[in-house]
């Protein structure tokens, strides 16, 4: 679920906008409303929002400054502008604070909710590298404690705890050696949770200790130690451990992410300089084939089509400057030729960057009517 507040100063726009939100349904759901940015932030501070909607145009604290506060505040948190306000100076700020999107009023049904799904894409994509940086860190540690955990229980505490837990501390220490080493995904929380387990005493009074079974404690079956010890919290335990590194086994990915978050990263920033796959491939370094691939594979784009995104998106934002030429916003994001621009322009959102203007032109009008 990725819960949504709207900030806008009139009513009518943010039932509009809550009502085309709940037509798209799952993940998305309008979880409170503000008319203006103190409201706002109020709001934050007794609930959470993963995507806030924010007009700019607002009385007592404008959706710029809001946007400002959330960044500092609740850096998680991915801001979409939604606004009738075609000067650039407002647009440029937006990019500036790195706002998710810019929608302009009146919302199209379609924009938004294209919008929202490019936003959920980045948060996926966002609280998977961090569960990533936050797991796989500090591997020496983890193996250390691994190691100290695994001979305790062999050496002191066999005939008292169920080789399911035996089993699971090496199956998971068996994995050191592996490429991407899925130790590494062993939290801190997990580690505490097998501590915990191993210092509570589980076996009834009433349990002959297995040292005193007389038979060998490595080929006692699994089923049967569940028979006499039925530590639920320890079965339940390693049943999430194993799904958790199954899958960390099919979705680990960190130094192919950390590459294509770098070439993403240099594209954004660089996007209107240009750029050839070989200035691109030197970054890392790795082969330009390899990049090539490995980014297709990844974001299911080519390192082109991305770069004509990133273009496109900045070029729809400057473009609300009336001011600026066509073939000066074909400049600044890296077309020479306006031509071009302007094809690739309608190619991406399906009008030509002067339609696209008098469609401004016309949401500012509508707007007057309003006001």
């Amino acid at each position: 679920m990725l819960r949504i507040l709207v900030v806008d100063d009139e009513p009518y726009i943010r039932t509009g906008i809550a009502a085309k939100i709940e037509q798209f349904g799952s993940p998305f759901v309008v979880s409170g409303f503000a008319a203006n940015g103190i409201e706002a932030l109020k709001w934050l501070e007794a609930h959470y929002a993963d995507i806030c909607i924010v007009d700019i145009r607002m009385p007592i604290m404008d959706g710029l400054e809001l946007i400002q506060r959330i960044r500092q505040n609740h850096p998680r948190i991915l801001s979409i502008v939604v606004s009738s306000y075609n000067e650039f100076a407002y647009a440029q700020q937006a990019i500036q604070l790195n706002v998710a999107d810019y929608i302009l009023k009146p919302v199209d049904r379609a924009a938004l909710q294209q919008s929202l799904e490019s936003a959920a894409v980045l948060i996926e994509k966002t609280r998977m590298d961090e569960v990533l940086h936050l797991l796989l860190h500090n591997n020496d540690q983890y193996q250390e404690m691994l190691q100290r955990w695994t001979d305790y229980i062999l050496t002191n505490r066999a005939d008292k705890y169920p080789l399911l837990v035996v089993d699971t501390l090496n199956l998971m220490e068996g994995w050191i050696d592996e490429d991407y080493c899925l130790l590494k995904a062993l939290s801190t929380a997990w580690i505490e949770m097998v501590a915990a387990a191993l210092k509570r005493p589980p076996v009834p009074d009433n349990v002959l200790p297995l040292r005193e079974w007389n038979v060998d404690f490595t080929v006692l079956s699994r089923q049967r130690i569940r028979e006499y010890y039925r530590l639920n919290a320890v079965m339940r335990m390693e049943g999430s451990i194993l799904h958790f590194f199954d899958r960390m086994r099919k979705e680990h990915t960190s130094d192919n992410d950390r590459i294509i978050h770098r070439i993403k990263q240099y594209i954004d920033a660089h996007f209107a300089d240009k750029l050839n796959l070989e200035r691109l491939a030197d970054l890392i370094p790795i082969s330009r084939s390899y990049l090539t691939a490995l980014f297709k594979r990844n974001t299911g784009l080519t390192l082109w089509k991305y770069l004509v995104n990133v273009r496109m998106k900045k070029a729809k934002m400057m473009l609300l400057d009336q001011n600026m030429k066509v073939y000066e916003v074909a400049n600044r994001v890296g077309y020479e030729n306006s031509e071009h621009f302007s094809k690739l322009f309608k190619e991406y959102y399906g009008i030509t960057p002067k339609e696209y203007r008098r469609m401004v032109e016309i949401a500012d009008e509508e707007e007057l009517c309003y006001d």
